[in-house]
Parts: C-alpha cells; structure tokens; sequence
C-alpha cells in the first residue's frame, strides 16, 4: 500500500529556478564533445524536465547546426559540432572574464572603445546580427550605428559573427575622453548607459538559488542538479550584465558577491560528485 508520505517522498522537490532543457544537455557534455543520452534524460528528470521536452531541445539544437545525435534513445550519444563547441567556448571567455574582474587580475585601462557600422538596407540580416552581437557583448548605443564600451569587442564579434562582416562593415575608435550630457565623469557615464539597478536585478534568481536549502545528499544526479540551478542562474545574470569594470561601479558591487558565492558552492558541489560532466562542462577555473 502507498502512503501518502511515500507519494510525498518520490514527488520532486520544488526547484529555486527553472532549469531550461538547453542548460541539461550543456551540462552533460564531456570535454571530449559527447555526451550519453541516458545521463542527459536522468538530469532533465531530477530538474523537473519531461523526456519529452528535452528531446524538443535536441532537436532543435541539432536543427540549427549545434550538435548530432548518434543512435536512438537511452542508448544514443549526441556530438557537438564545429559552431556548438565555437558557442560554448564563447560562454567560457565570458565566465573567465567574469571572474578575472572579480579577482582584480584585468584592470581597465581608462580607454573608451567606440565601434560603429553602416550596414545597407539589402543585407539587413547581417546588419541585424552585428548590431545584436554588440547589444549581446554588453555595448552601449550611443546614436543609431555607435555603439561603446569599455572593452575592445572586435575579436568576440568575429568569432560572433564572421570576420569578413566585421572587416567590411565595422569601423573602431579608442578615446580617453568620453562626453556624454550631464555627465561629470566617467562612473556617472557608466551609470547613464548601463544602469545599475537593472544588472543587480539580474542577479535575483542566481541569488534565490543560493539561499535555497541544498538537497543534502551525495547521489551524483541530485548534486549535479543542484549544480545545474546555479548554472541557470548565472547563466542569465551574466546574459544581462555588461560586465563594466570595477572602476566604474560603486563598491562594494552586489553581482560581486553573488558570483563569489556562485563560485563557493559550485566548487563544493564539484568536491562531492568530481566526475560528473556538469563540471567540467561549466569549468570555472
């Protein structure tokens, strides 16, 4: 007979935050590029994702050139492709340079980098990509085809993109000196274009996350689904943060510490289930 506690038992817990299908199947990938099918649907399972709505994502992950499936079912294996490991690798430089400003290792060298286009009417898709590529980079529009940023973002739009677009179209100017009106210096520039109050907001789910009691137990899945909340979370703070430099925000900055808290649990999640691909999937060395 099934009590009414057993149900209770075998219920899934509620989740901090909803793990989207795409973060479970990143996540199961080794560094080799594989990842078995078997070990994708249990995650997706432990996080409140259906077998069904996982294998939707793959299928559209694999229609848009991501990644290949080998074999049917539990027993097939997926192989990310040459643009997938080029999009994870993006991820990677962005965590990293995430978290080289928070260990104080890439100082701002004080230069505004102005980066400006003209793209014509006929080729409106590649104008649409390059000007979503430097809004995704965290660039401010300045006027219609300007955009700035404390960092020089021509490299990443080339792998963004296509270095062909970028040489043809886009046009890059480095100053000391940045007027925006009503702007006395350059905190308050930074506060003009890239709000605070929106980026701090960015880190609630990240944050709600983090006070949500860890399910305290070992079983390598339970832990790696922990571990995918955290991923998620961060994953669309740093969608929404510009990531400006230290110097150009008060301290002490909330997504600071929320990012050092990310990194302190993560790293004892890992301690407790160091073979799981999740890990080294979202490596934060």
């Amino acid at each position: 007979m099934i009590t009414d506690q057993d149900q209770d038992q075998d219920r899934p817990a509620p989740h901090a935050i909803a793990v989207s299908a795409r973060t479970v199947i990143e996540g199961c990938f080794s560094p080799a590029g594989t990842a078995e099918l078997a070990t994708v649907y249990d995650l997706g399972l432990a996080v409140g994702l259906s077998e069904q709505t996982v294998r939707l994502t793959i299928r559209r992950m694999q229609a848009v050139g991501e990644l290949r499936q080998l074999g049917r079912g539990r027993a097939g294996t997926l192989e990310r492709t040459v643009s997938g490991a080029e999009r994870v690798r993006l991820e990677a430089r962005l965590l990293a340079f995430a978290f080289a400003h928070d260990a104080g290792s890439a100082p701002w060298d004080g230069l505004w980098h102005i980066h400006a286009f003209t793209v014509p009417e006929a080729r409106r898709a590649e104008r649409d990509a390059l000007r979503g590529a430097l809004t995704t980079l965290g660039a401010a529009q300045l006027v219609p085809g300007v955009y700035v940023s404390p960092h020089e973002l021509r490299p990443e739009l080339e792998h963004m993109v296509t270095p062909e677009l970028v040489a043809e179209f886009l046009m890059t100017a480095t100053s000391a000196a940045l007027e925006v009106p009503g702007c006395a210096d350059a905190r308050a520039i930074a506060e003009r274009l890239w709000p605070a109050a929106p980026t701090v907001a960015a880190y609630a789910e990240l944050e709600a996350v983090l006070a949500s009691p860890d399910p305290g137990t070992d079983r390598p899945i339970d832990v790696a689904a922990r571990a995918l909340m955290l991923a998620e979370g961060l994953d669309r703070a740093l969608a929404q943060d510009p990531l400006l430099p230290p110097e150009l925000r008060t301290a002490p900055w909330p997504p600071v510490a929320a990012r050092a808290a990310f990194l302190g649990e993560w790293q004892a999640l890992e301690s407790r289930a160091p073979d799981f691909p999740v890990f080294a999937a979202y490596d934060t060395e």
